[in-house]
């Protein structure tokens, strides 16, 4: 039995879509998210970059205690995910294997896209996992990198996703993967863009569902006799951030407390 907290981080509000997934699981758990909005998006940026950000959000978690990190970051996980873990002792769990899990069991055709950020299609890792877990699978990477900063903006976006995915236009994928967690905020218009013959993966699912497992194998469960409490985070405007969490987790109030990460 662990009743420290979960921890997550993301480069800004995405990771609210695996923040409501999480605690919908586990109900009894306590989690601390940090959305690192003022350094957004990171799928403009440098690997070096992206994996020093990552790292001051990770060192910021553990001043927090926490008990495990969830990269809720495709971004992040495909560029630091790897190098973060030998740096720290609680386990990090990343959003990529799970997408391409629940991609690899959903396609029929075995034909995936997949849509990310360029830093975490330039990384070719969800290529790398889909063809590790069925090396018949073909995948069509595509980077739409105007699409994370509108999501964070909560703009209408029903149009700069059809655009987005216009050079996927001809190819016969029955799968389509969100390879970056701010896409599940408009996976209405995804769906919208790409028919109804094609089935669009949110990895959140699966990243809850792992992160169960691995809390049950490591007995890390909290008392379940403790009430849970879930602190939010942002080295950006907290106000714009809780706007755009109560929106996605549907609920009234959602106090945000900003933070500099930059002594971490």
């Amino acid at each position: 039995m662990n009743n420290h907290a979960i921890g997550l981080l993301d480069s800004g509000v995405g990771g609210f879509s695996i923040v409501k997934k999480v605690i919908q699981k586990l109900p009894n758990e306590s989690t601390i998210f940090i959305g690192d909005s003022a350094h957004m998006p990171y799928g403009d940026r440098t690997t070096e970059e992206v994996i020093e950000l990552t790292r001051k959000s990770v060192n910021f978690l553990l001043s927090k205690q926490v008990k495990l990190i969830i990269f809720a970051c495709n971004t992040a996980t495909a560029a630091a995910m790897d190098i973060l873990q030998k740096e720290v002792d609680p386990q990090i769990i990343g959003v990529i294997q799970s997408g391409s899990l629940a991609a690899a069991r959903i396609t029929k055709n075995k034909k995936v896209a997949v849509v990310a950020t360029k830093v975490t299609i330039d990384s070719h890792a969800y290529r790398d996992e889909l063809t590790f877990r069925d090396p018949e699978i073909e995948v069509t990477e595509l980077a739409t990198p105007r699409l994370a900063p509108l999501i964070e903006k909560h703009e209408d976006n029903l149009e700069e996703v059809k655009t987005s995915l216009a050079p996927l236009a001809g190819k016969d994928f029955d799968t389509l993967v969100l390879g970056c967690t701010h896409y599940p905020l408009a996976q209405a218009e995804f769906e919208a863009a790409v028919g109804n013959k094609v089935q669009v993966v949110d990895p959140a699912d699966q990243v809850a569902q792992y992160t169960y497992n691995v809390m049950k194998r490591d007995h890390l469960f909290s008392d379940p006799n403790l009430p849970p409490k879930h602190e939010y985070y942002t080295t950006g405007d907290p106000v714009k951030f809780a706007d755009l969490g109560k929106s996605f987790m549907e609920v009234d109030e959602l106090p945000v407390q900003q933070i500099d990460t930059e002594n971490f």
